[in-house]
């Protein structure tokens, strides 16, 4: 990182991370809780993508190591794809729990407050 366009650029990366990872804890709904949970959940995921990532690149440069920014922005895109994979698994399942829970019974769809029965019910 020599450039101050390169230092901007890491910092987004950095940044862009950490916002595919933010969310609410549905047990208490604290955004430090679920942004920790989130995390925990994809880390070793993504450190283990990115060192096998890094074998190959290592492999192909014949035994040299990216450098540490360079290591780090890969660890970053692939943590934004695992955040973003990772919200939208959990944003499915709150809404499947949600629409099971409103799931409309037969005698609530019917009470529309008209006290006549319909006539095939005889």
């Amino acid at each position: 990182m020599k450039t101050f366009r390169e230092k901007i650029s890491f910092i987004l990366t950095a940044l862009a991370y950490m916002l595919f990872h933010l969310g609410k804890s549905p047990d208490t709904g604290s955004i430090l809780a679920g942004t920790t949970m989130s995390l925990m959940n994809t880390l070793p995921y993504e450190i283990g993508l990115t060192y096998i990532i890094l074998v190959f690149i290592r492999r192909l440069t014949k035994g040299e190591w990216p450098p540490w920014d360079r290591i780090l922005r890969i660890f970053f895109t692939i943590g934004i794809l695992f955040g973003l994979i990772y919200n939208l698994y959990v944003r499915g399942a709150q809404e499947q729990e949600r629409i099971e829970q409103e799931k409309v019974n037969v005698s609530r769809s019917l009470d529309n407050g008209n006290r006549m029965e319909p006539s095939y019910w005889a």
